[in-house]
């Protein structure tokens, strides 16, 4: 157990103890940018909680604890805040716990859910994360286990895999369907691992009908913006296809900035492209569905004592206005 208290967390960030109590379980009160700072705090100082401390003074027989990444995505920004809510419609606290692939920090959570009597464990993995070997320990405390994304540690537990592959299938099956047979394809040249596998699936799907796809790499909206804008000019392309919210994003200033029929597809974990005028098409795979339904199955689980399970994320597709 390691010795690091909340007040330790508190004075490093400048912080009261209760900001810092109520940003580890995950609170919609405190702002996301507070809360990754308090997460980042608790995984450089090795905090895992004590039962001595102020999370004593909430122990709850109604707790489901959640491990999230110390530098949440969007995606999982958005699980968080939905999961919390529909808990607490639930009667249930979400407990937030930082994840990481300190063995000593884990085995310590891992006891700590075990002290408090937690119901139920989400752990939300990062993909390109490699699974901390000491959540195989998790299914002796006898409680359901729910893995969303990245790799499954364990056999025996409840899991939502990554399915961005499937993701990128669908945006080409759908830019294939339009007939389109000149494409740029945008992808992220800063996330190797994730794009390799985005950029195969979607290169699979749209070169077996003998379309043309020329790819370029982007790592910013302003980078995507000027390699778009080149392309325009080319007049040789009828689509664009970017791999998430910040390329679709710099492609679509740069379609404002010089007006051209091109038809713009992308894939979104935000819903980003809702904001701006319909006229992107996208696969939208949030946080907020994610969440939804794994607190749902996790509800289930308690109730049902249902065998362990592998699902698919959900998949909605958007489609642009005429």
């Amino acid at each position: 157990m390691s010795d690091t208290t909340l007040h330790k967390i508190a004075t490093t960030l400048g912080l009261s103890i209760s900001t810092v109590s109520r940003a580890l379980k995950g609170h919609p009160d405190i702002s996301v940018q507070t809360r990754k700072k308090v997460l980042a705090a608790a995984a450089k100082l090795n905090y895992s909680p004590n039962p001595n401390t102020v999370y004593n003074a909430i122990r709850s027989s109604h707790f489901i604890a959640l491990f999230i990444p110390v530098k949440p995505s969007n995606y999982f920004q958005s699980f968080l805040h939905t999961a919390n809510q529909l808990a607490e419609n639930a009667d249930y606290s979400l407990l937030v716990l930082p994840l990481t692939n300190n063995t000593v920090s884990t085995t310590a959570q891992i006891k700590f859910c075990k002290q408090n009597k937690v119901h139920g464990i989400i752990i939300c993995q990062d993909p390109l994360q490699a699974p901390n070997p000491k959540f195989k320990k998790i299914k002796e405390l006898g409680i359901p286990v729910i893995i969303v994304g990245g790799n499954l540690p364990s056999t025996g537990v409840h899991y939502f895999k990554e399915d961005i592959e499937p993701v990128a299938t669908l945006v080409a099956q759908k830019i294939v369907a339009k007939n389109k047979k000149q494409i740029l394809a945008v992808f992220d040249e800063s996330t190797a691992q994730r794009t390799e596998l985005i950029l195969n699936a979607f290169i699979d799907k749209v070169s077996a009908h003998e379309n043309n796809i020329s790819v370029e790499y982007a790592a910013s909206t302003s980078e995507a913006f000027s390699l778009c804008k080149r392309a325009i000019a080319q007049n040789k392309y009828d689509a664009i296809f970017c791999m998430n919210d910040a390329l679709i994003l710099g492609a679509w200033q740069a379609l404002q900035a010089t007006p051209s029929p091109i038809d713009l597809f992308g894939m979104s974990e935000t819903g980003m492209p809702s904001l701006l005028p319909p006229t992107i098409s996208y696969a939208y795979y949030s946080g907020e569905a994610a969440a939804t339904e794994t607190i749902g199955l996790m509800l289930k689980i308690m109730r049902e004592k249902t065998p362990a399970t592998e699902n698919s994320r959900s998949i909605s597709w958007q489609e642009r206005k005429a």
